[in-house]
């Protein structure tokens, strides 16, 4: 069984739907399951840019299928959901592309695996790597987002429906215990402890900081949970930590770093406030 990484997406009618659909396809292929998939982007158009905005995800699946006999299945696949010829990278109702197949290398008329523009295009690269941030290319380098610069994404439309079990939660996959145990014990690189005298600020400071991965296409989790979710947050002192996978981690520290560098903390202790009106850790 080999692990394999497929980009879909689509711009035109029901966008979402559409990728349901494919996902219900590539689940009926033989000796194939979708093991997850990850939140729906809205991008920029790549190549053409005078057609509307693409839903695009990734989805990992676990296959005995060949590459190039897979490559054929998605093809009848994109031909059922209702995809005609027409421009290249034009608008189309659904697209279909073996990003990564396990360590397979190709380079045939009809398929070269990886795809050789994988590393361009944030609309692949970033759902990639929200949900397999240890992906790799064949040589065994790291997939990063260092020269995505095509296809930028531009929101989030959260999960494809009836995929909500297998897609990450919003904010990142919950845990170093939860959703994401997959990548092994997640690390702290930030935290805030809740104070009465700083009301809100607090939060920000850490929701900047998280937004700030996730757009470098770092999955991010909490311990105990994003402060936005907690039940009346201000009756329950606390210190809340934001997490990455360990493989991350260095490279999470160094962007948070350069970005509080640039900017003031907006958790700064006014002037006068000791602290007194902190609770205690949990």
């Amino acid at each position: 069984m080999t692990d394999a990484y497929i980009g879909l997406g689509s711009n035109l009618g029901d966008r979402l739907i559409h990728l349901q659909q494919a996902l219900r396809g590539i689940e009926a292929f033989d000796e194939t399951e979708v093991v997850s998939i990850s939140n729906v982007v809205e991008s920029t158009p790549w190549g053409v840019t005078d057609q509307p905005l693409f839903a695009n995800a990734v989805t990992r699946v676990v296959t005995a299928i060949p590459a190039d006999r897979f490559l054929g299945l998605l093809k009848d696949l994109e031909a059922t959901i209702g995809r005609t010829p027409g421009e290249r990278n034009g608008p189309r109702v659904i697209d279909l592309d073996i990003l990564l197949f396990g360590d397979d290398e190709w380079q045939t008329s009809e398929l070269t695996v990886p795809h050789p523009r994988l590393a361009e295009r944030d609309f692949a690269v970033t759902p990639l790597l929200e949900i397999a941030p240890h992906a790799e290319w064949p040589d065994g380098s790291p997939v990063t987002r260092e020269r995505a610069t095509e296809g930028r994404i531009t929101g989030s439309l959260g999960a494809v429906p009836g995929y909500e079990e297998r897609t990450p939660p919003v904010g990142g996959w919950i845990g170093p215990h939860g959703y994401g145990q997959e990548f092994g014990e997640w690390e702290e690189v930030a935290s805030r402890r809740f104070a009465v005298g700083l009301g809100t600020t607090f939060a920000l400071d850490l929701l900047f900081d998280a937004a700030v991965l996730e757009q470098e296409g770092i999955p991010v989790g909490w311990d105990p949970l994003p402060p936005q979710e907690e039940y009346s947050p201000w009756a329950l002192p606390r210190m809340y930590r934001l997490l990455v996978p360990p493989q991350l981690a260095t490279r999470a520290r160094q962007l948070l770093a350069e970005v509080g560098a640039a900017r003031p903390e907006m958790g700064d202790v006014p002037p006068g406030h000791d602290g007194a009106d902190e609770g205690p850790e949990e």
